[in-house]
């Protein structure tokens, strides 16, 4: 059937009219401030004492530093042990005898049994000292110092890497905030266009398909939002368990720190100074030194001592005796070679150990610095990318409303501007997070943060 021509200008002019009414919301989102709130998203940050305190609160009650900081007491004990290797042993004893029975016969051979009498308290004392043992003392003492070493290293490290678990659930809770917040904005858009899609089919100038193809868009939406929403419960949950207190509720980017470095290779050569290098290290020393020390334990031990007795402390007025005593001692056979043959065993498997930790600590200091010079450039071409799609969703509604464009090209720009959005948002975290890991590769993520893993330690 033919329509009047007046008939359908009437139709045209109520279908421009309702575009422009049902796009005016989305576009208002868009024009509404002159900051952008994605955009300020990279320049809110969260107070930067917030921030320290918090990460190091997290350290502080962390069980594996309280593990490492009873390490690092085990071996200050072991340094204490080993310097006692070099005072004198002394040891003393206290025996006291009564005789309940007894019957001899008058046999010459027991004369020495029937002389003792009925009972008798005898008090000892033994002093022994080492003389020279070929340096294996002192090499003990060596060694328990670089076990001393290697366990404070180690509670830097481990204090490192819970602190950069702390910073990554930090940016989970924020990233998934972000997207949560902006899939829901995205969502009323496309509710304000079906909107309008529903009072163009009521006007009968477009087809109840298209009132489908919104529908579908809006379902994608939500599907992402519910796996959005499940991603920031569990970030959330993961930030409480690690930090022990529930996320701010105001959450932002932390305070970025300065890098300082100039490129990779001052990277790495910094990172053969970061904790987990010293810690494997310091422990390639102890193993080498131990070596050492069963080496010298093969050859001759010289003592002196010092053995004096009280007999009959309560029963008599003075029976006693003095001895000293000059030992010279060389263990021949048994296990003293193949126990050298394993500690110089040890001592290889801990220096190359060592050595691997060493370069690959080099390496992901590269690598960590390379990806945060990657990522800033990424940053740049995301914001480029984000800025263009708004702009292009932008004039893609203004034809809308104009009547000059389609459906499809509106869920289209719907759905690049999303994405651009969404990939503007993580790409924030990546670099930040980047950052972050490049100063723990390098080392100095704890004292950036002014964190003390040592103001952990618990009562000697």
């Amino acid at each position: 059937m033919v329509q009047p021509v007046g008939s359908m200008s009437r139709v045209l002019l109520a279908t421009i009219t309702m575009l422009a009414l049902f796009t005016t919301p989305v576009r208002a989102q868009v024009l509404a401030s002159p900051s952008d709130p994605l955009l300020a998203l990279r320049d809110q940050t969260s107070s930067g004492d917030l921030f320290r305190t918090l990460i190091a609160a997290t350290v502080r009650r962390h069980p594996t530093v309280a593990e490492s900081t009873a390490n690092v007491d085990e071996a200050r004990s072991g340094v204490d042990a080993a310097h006692d290797l070099r005072t004198p042993r002394v040891d003393l004893s206290l025996t006291s005898y009564r005789v309940l029975s007894r019957a001899f016969s008058n046999d010459p051979l027991n004369i020495i049994e029937r002389s003792r009498p009925r009972n008798r308290t005898d008090a000892l004392v033994s002093v022994q000292e080492t003389l020279f043992d070929f340096n294996a003392t002192p090499r003990r003492i060596k060694a328990a110092g670089a076990r001393l070493r290697g366990a404070d290293a180690a509670l830097e490290a481990n204090a490192d890497r819970v602190a950069l678990a702390a910073i990554s659930a930090w940016y989970d809770v924020f990233g998934y905030r972000a997207l949560t917040g902006l899939t829901r904005s995205f969502i009323a858009d496309q509710q304000a266009v079906r909107s309008g899609v529903l009072q163009r089919v009521k006007a009968g100038v477009t087809a109840e398909a298209d009132v489908a193809n919104v529908d579908s868009n809006i379902a994608r939406a939500q599907t992402r939002l519910a796996g959005y929403e499940r991603g920031l419960a569990n970030a959330e949950a993961r930030f409480h368990e690690l930090t022990g207190a529930p996320a701010p509720a105001q959450l932002s980017r932390a305070v970025l720190p300065a890098m300082g470095l100039r490129d990779g290779a001052e990277a790495a050569a910094i990172s053969a100074k970061s904790p987990i290098v010293r810690s494997a290290q310091a422990q390639a020393d102890a193993v080498e030194m131990d070596a050492r020390a069963v080496k010298a334990d093969r050859a001759p031990l010289l003592t002196a001592g010092i053995d004096a007795g009280r007999y009959g402390a309560f029963e008599n007025g003075g029976d006693y005796d003095i001895r000293g005593t000059v030992t010279v001692r060389q263990r021949l056979f048994g296990q003293i070679d193949a126990n050298y043959k394993q500690a110089l065993a040890r001592g290889r498997a801990a220096r190359a150990r060592a050595d691997r930790v060493t370069e690959e600590a080099s390496r992901d200091a590269s690598i960590a610095w390379a990806d945060v010079v990657a990522l800033e450039t990424q940053q740049t071409a995301l914001e480029a990318a984000y800025l263009a799609s708004k702009r292009a969703r932008e004039a893609v509604l203004e034809r809308f409303g104009a009547s000059r464009g389609s459906l499809f090209d509106v869920l289209s720009a719907q759905e690049g501007f999303f994405d651009s959005a969404s990939a503007y948002i993580q790409g924030l975290i990546d670099l930040d997070t980047a950052r972050y890991a490049l100063l723990s590769r390098t080392g100095r993520l704890l004292p950036t943060l002014g964190i003390d893993p040592r103001s952990a330690r618990g009562g000697e």
